[in-house]
């Protein structure tokens, strides 16, 4: 009975101890495994979101800068330049070394290239021979970029597959793979003559998708076109080696077989989670002034994916050898159940720990993002934004709750964020472009895209993303003022002239005001290029347009319309008053003097000019016909001695 007493109270000293701890940790165990595995899910969302708006955001920009190039003025002209195109027409230097300057300083780029309608090149920055003997003579015609981008239209692109045909180039000594992103030229007139090619550092681009993936030592990140051909020029160590080229699907022949089958997902490979996404850039909305994006059909979309160890009992068990231990001294001593509780609780604490810890890191991922977050309630009211924007707006933490995202928007902006704002409350995703003014008064340009979350059809908040484009802002602008400017005299060139001519004519009309033409020709100024040089015709062109400036109002539109031809558009100006104007043009540059260099000897050189003025009839919608006119005037007071103001009339 004693023996048997005794192996009773073994037995549940054995089971009783054994009963209280897998009842203590079942629950806390399995909590532990929920939120390591929920961290990882977000760790994994977060990183791929990074990943994704980097990729997009290089990409967004080469399109721009590709789009921006093909519309430059002094590019249209290099490419219709005699009425031919090839490398027997050199290209201006101030443009070579704007390009030049671009690619030096833009290392995502490895070069950038004009190509005629033939396929020959016009222009190669940086102006290196070409290391493939298929293209020793500079003839791209047979490549797929250039087949591709002849078919497009204006602002269309054409993005060719990374590493396909010949896109491989050698790159500080090593071959990498590139990209090449292909737009047409046209002219004023809409005739093709050519497009513009810029080749993308591929290896650069995919940089910032691994950096993405270090924010976690643990992460791995896969990049695959559509075939399944690995993207990623560095090898991930969380990975099996893969090397750009290679065979993705095949090496996961299984999981890639769900990969195809869905938009995004996630997935479990082994002992990792994936979570992946497709990207196609042919449907990527652009904010810049693209119109369609073509490539291979058979490589897009991509398929970006980030992976991480997925948290199961093994792991945690391998992790964490003090519950081990623990468990094996509880089994096999059987020791108090006050030493147990104890135990336990130090566990219990040290499970929470490393759950606030995983959740503080999604927190700082969540605040330390390149662009905004922000949560607004029905009445626009902020209940929930990130530390990047209440920096962008200079606020505090206290103003979550009790400020309205609304009074930060500037006043030519409220209309089309209210709009968004009414889509986002009916359920539907509402983006605006608007204009941030934060406390201290500083203007911030800025994308809204935000999508609402409705419970029984009734709106409860909605979360936005807010993406800074005011560099991308400033950059149109001034690429916009270019377009629109003479780069060596400074005045406005032909096609503003025709831009602006239309809305004064409106003006006119509307409020039955005169309004005058004046055409101008310097004389003799072949003449001048021949003896003197053409740096000489430069500052002869400068000298003048200063000279005529300075005798103009602020109103008048002075303008560079050929090599010596200037127009002055004036408005509110009757005929006998455009007549005196140019009376005191044609004084002021007869009595100029321009001091040149010329064979290391000082030299003058005296100037004069002709002059064809006119007016703009009130039914005349345009200036064809007066620029006809004035020109006419100017061809006469040219044959009948130069130095001379003739009036046309209608």
């Amino acid at each position: 009975m004693t023996q048997q007493r005794l192996f009773t109270r073994l037995l549940l000293a054995v089971i009783v101890p054994l009963v209280l701890v897998t009842a203590t940790l079942w629950p806390v165990l399995h909590v532990h495994l929920e939120t390591q595995q929920q961290n990882t899910r977000s760790e994994i969302r977060a990183i791929l979101k990074v990943s994704e708006n980097t990729l997009w955001r290089d990409i967004n920009e080469t399109l721009s800068y590709a789009l921006a190039i093909a519309e430059m003025p002094t590019i249209k002209a290099l490419m219709t330049k005699d009425g031919k195109a090839g490398l027997g027409s050199p290209a201006p230097e101030q443009l070579t070394g704007f390009l030049s300057t671009l690619i030096k300083h833009y290392p995502r780029y490895t070069k950038l290239m004009l190509i005629d309608n033939q396929g020959v090149e016009v222009l190669r920055i940086p102006g290196d021979t070409p290391s493939d003997p298929r293209l020793a003579r500079r003839d791209h015609a047979n490549t797929d970029y250039f087949k591709s981008a002849s078919e497009l239209f204006a602002r269309d692109l054409y993005i060719s597959p990374p590493g396909r045909n010949l896109q491989y180039e050698i790159f500080s000594g090593e071959v990498i793979p590139v990209v090449n992103v292909a737009t047409p030229v046209f002219d004023d007139q809409g005739e093709r003559q050519g497009m513009v090619l810029l080749s993308l550092n591929w290896q650069h681009l995919t940089e910032a998708v691994h950096q993405a993936a270090q924010m976690e030592p643990t992460a791995g990140v896969i990049l695959t076109d559509a075939q399944g051909r690995w993207l990623l020029t560095e090898r991930n160590q969380q990975l099996p080696p893969m090397s750009f080229g290679d065979d993705y699907a095949q090496l996961t022949d299984e999981s890639w077989q769900h990969i195809t089958g869905l938009d995004k997902g996630v997935l479990t490979q082994e002992n990792r989670l994936l979570r992946f996404q497709r990207m196609d850039m042919r449907r990527q909305t652009h904010q810049g002034l693209a119109g369609h994006i073509f490539s291979q059909d058979d490589t897009l979309p991509w398929v970006l994916g980030v992976s991480l160890p997925n948290p199961t009992w093994k792991s945690l068990l391998q992790d964490d050898a003090s519950v081990v231990w623990f468990l094996l001294l509880i089994y096999s001593t059987a020791v108090a159940l006050g030493i147990y509780w104890a135990f336990s609780s130090h566990q219990q604490r040290l499970l929470r720990h490393q759950a606030q810890q995983r959740a503080i890191e999604v927190s700082n991922l969540y605040e330390s993002a390149p662009c905004g977050y922000h949560s607004l309630n029905a009445d626009g009211v902020i209940i929930k934004m990130n530390q990047t924007e209440l920096d962008w707006l200079g606020l505090t933490r206290d103003a979550v709750g009790y400020r309205c995202y609304r009074d930060f928007i500037s006043s030519d902006s409220l209309l089309d964020f209210d709009q968004a704002f009414q889509e986002v409350k009916a359920g539907r995703q509402g983006e605006a472009e608007c204009k941030l003014v934060a406390t201290d008064g500083e203007q911030r340009q800025v994308v809204i895209q935000s999508v609402g979350y409705l419970e029984q059809d009734r709106f409860i908040y909605s979360n936005a993303s807010v993406f800074d484009i005011t560099d991308r802002k400033h950059l149109e602008e001034k690429l916009r003022a270019q377009a629109m400017t003479d780069p060596l005299t400074g005045v406005f060139n032909r096609r503003y002239l025709q831009a602006q001519a239309s809305v004064e004519i409106s003006r006119a009309s509307r409020h039955q005001t005169p309004i005058s033409l004046i055409a101008i020709d310097i004389d003799h100024f072949k003449q001048i290029n021949d003896d003197y040089g053409h740096d000489a015709g430069d500052e002869v062109l400068k000298r003048f347009a200063d000279e005529i400036k300075g005798l103009l109002r602020q109103e008048d539109l002075l303008c560079r319309v050929g090599g010596e031809e200037f127009a002055v558009l004036l408005p509110n100006t009757t005929l006998e008053e455009a007549w005196q104007v140019a009376e005191r043009i044609r004084a002021t540059v007869e009595k100029a003097h321009v001091s040149i260099e010329h064979d290391d000897t000082p030299a003058t050189i005296t100037i004069t000019a002709s002059f064809g003025v006119t007016h703009v009839a009130s039914n005349e919608k345009t200036l064809k016909a007066a620029i006809k006119r004035a020109d006419n005037g100017l061809y006469e007071a040219k044959d009948t001695g130069r130095n001379r103001i003739v009036i046309r009339k209608l």
